[in-house]
């Protein structure tokens, strides 16, 4: 068994570390070697000279197979803002290459289970020409939709799934993160998700709830 999952958001600040985080937590829990990986990641702190990103050492701390920091979170910055504008501001460039370069030992490591966790939503830039969802397509890897539940999730959550598809891009489904404990009508919401969206619902987690409790992993091996 290898499952390799690539954990995109609607947005950023939904939840996908927490979700992916719990998914990981799943599949150790029942058993399986696990591998959490953060490609590019802004908003991270010093840690003894390196610049180290909480929800990467969070994938880290999660993952039964335990690699160096860098190979599981190569790109990282300081400023938590977009990536390829701290990228410029030191001035360095992130390409798909290079980003494939140097998560290419972490994905081919021999792990049941391979979760990597993007960067905000589906088409955040990674220099003036290529964008996050660039690398997922040449990388192969399968789509996991993690949809914060808070007002405007419905529009960015089709738009998303609709751009995924247009890539060509294998989805394996969706997630509800319930990220608003006082969203008006939040059932009505995931119901008109589970009706538009033409992919499984896998999972409806409520405010603070672990994702490992009410998602089925066996819905995940591919």
């Amino acid at each position: 068994m290898s499952t390799k999952l690539f954990i995109t958001g609607t947005d950023t600040d939904i939840g996908k570390t927490y979700i992916t985080v719990g998914i990981l937590n799943a599949f150790k829990k029942n058993k399986y070697s696990t591998l959490g990986i953060k490609p590019l990641a802004s908003g991270c702190i010093r840690n003894n000279g390196t610049l180290q990103n909480p929800d990467a050492l969070l994938l880290q701390q999660a993952s039964s197979i335990l690699l160096h920091y860098h190979q599981i979170n190569p790109f990282a910055f300081e400023p938590a803002i977009a990536p390829s504008i701290a990228a410029a501001q030191v001035n360095r460039e992130i390409t798909v290459q290079e980003l494939r370069q140097k998560t290419q030992y972490a994905l081919q490591h021999a792990a049941d289970v391979c979760l990597v966790e993007g960067v905000g939503g589906w088409y955040v830039p990674l220099n003036s020409t290529e964008t996050m969802a660039d690398y997922v397509k040449t990388t192969g890897l399968t789509a996991l939709l993690v949809v914060g539940i808070r007002l405007g999730c419905i529009n960015h959550a089709l738009l998303t799934y609709k751009a995924i598809q247009q890539d060509h891009v294998p989805i394996v489904g969706w997630i509800a993160n319930c990220v608003d404990p006082k969203m008006n009508y939040r059932q009505e919401n995931i119901n008109t998700l589970k009706e538009r969206l033409p992919i499984p619902c896998l999972g409806i987690v409520d405010y603070q709830k672990k994702p490992e409790d009410v998602i089925d992993i066996n819905n995940l091996i591919i």
